[in-house]
């Protein structure tokens, strides 16, 4: 079972905490705030894994989707280990959740009794049953429950009537979850991680609360809040031009959603990215965030840089990030010499040591599967 501590509050919201989890007589923990390692289809995106695990600090907990194992679960269960296992992820716990939230859903296909979770081949619509039978395959230290997290889809501001049923099928999916389980003691040795839905409307978010049993939980995932983004300069956006919805929820809706969930349980948000909305919602009191970020970058062909970068003192950076977008192009605003620096001038991770800009924007010229490997680390 995963076990959370509250170790220090801070001004009125923000706490920091510690999420462990002990298997197999081994203890793994993450302290929060903190990321979760982001797995898509089961790996860190363009890093094998030889690769990944010499990297410093990477987090001991890592994020799973459920399409990956819907998709693979006559496999899983021949396999029988657990997804952590079957993906090669080491010692790792690994929380499991219904999205994926770097891959965004062509349409809305809730029901009453069922969820729809999204694969390389497309659509898969699981039951409440297929979806706790998925879960249990998988074995993961805890998964979310299911929930109607599609009030983001087809609409940019989704109506009340649409907020009220992702609030009502969402309450209807734990009960059915529930319900399929023959005893809340088989129930208890499943930590599970309720949904909380109700979009960016406070009341709906509290009427979510009030209907969700706490007791059945192991944690809480704040649902719906993902935006049809593309994947272009937009990862990397203007502060100033910051949602002006999703600043009122993360500082001003989120304090009072957290206002009446038990304060012992972690708090998950895995739809935001932006390291500006991420110190926002972990201000407002949320702990555990999907960790996306490096990958969303890296697909883009994008480098961040930060003029007061200082290995030494990060909290002396108070510039905001610029970016390099790669490939360069012939009209692309840089000097002859800053064509031959590392992406980070100061920085001592691999890629900025041993490599340069230029080099950079060659291989993704020449389409090599070095480039994105190169900008996730």
């Amino acid at each position: 079972m995963v076990k959370f501590d509250v170790l220090h509050t801070f001004g009125e919201w923000m706490r920091l905490g510690k999420l462990s989890e002990s298997t197999n007589h081994l203890q793994i923990d993450l302290q929060t705030p903190g990321c979760l390692l982001y797995t898509r289809y089961g790996s860190v995106p363009f890093l094998p894994p030889d690769v990944y695990e010499k990297i410093e600090l990477l987090p001991e907990f890592s994020f799973a989707s459920m399409g990956y194992v819907a998709e693979r679960r006559f496999s899983l269960t021949k396999f029988g280990g657990g997804i952590v296992k079957f993906a090669g992820l080491g010692k790792r716990g690994a929380f499991l959740f219904q999205s994926d939230p770097t891959h965004l859903a062509a349409v809305a296909a809730v029901s009453k009794s069922s969820v729809p979770v999204w694969t390389t081949g497309g659509r898969l619509q699981l039951s409440i049953a297929e979806y706790f039978t998925c879960s249990r395959i998988a074995s993961p230290t805890a998964f979310q429950a299911p929930t109607d997290n599609e009030t983001f889809l087809l609409d940019v501001n989704p109506t009340l009537k649409r907020i009220t049923n992702s609030v009502v099928r969402t309450s209807g999916y734990l009960k059915k979850l529930a319900s399929e389980c023959t005893s809340h003691e088989e129930f208890a040795k499943r930590s599970v991680l309720v949904s909380i839905a109700g979009g960016y409307d406070l009341q709906l978010r509290l009427r979510s609360v009030a209907e969700t049993d706490f007791s059945l939980c192991s944690g809480v995932v704040i649902d719906g809040v993902l935006r049809d983004l593309p994947v272009s300069s937009v990862e990397v956006k203007n502060y100033s031009d910051e949602n002006k919805g999703l600043h009122e929820f993360l500082t001003t809706t989120l304090p009072k959603v957290f206002a009446h969930i038990p304060p012992h349980l972690p708090r998950f948000i895995t739809q935001i990215w932006q390291p500006c909305d991420i110190a926002l919602a972990a201000s407002s009191g949320c702990d555990i965030f999907d960790g996306s970020l490096p990958y969303r970058l890296s697909r883009s062909g994008i480098g961040w840089i930060y003029k007061d970068w200082d290995e030494n003192n990060l909290s002396s950076m108070v510039s905001d990030p610029k970016f390099l977008e790669f490939p360069f192009e012939e009209s692309y605003n840089l000097d002859a010499e800053e064509w031959h620096l590392p992406i980070q001038p100061g920085c001592n991770c691999f890629t900025c040591l041993h490599h340069t800009r230029i080099y950079i924007s060659h291989l993704h010229i020449a389409q090599e599967m070095l480039a994105p490997m190169l900008l996730m680390m």
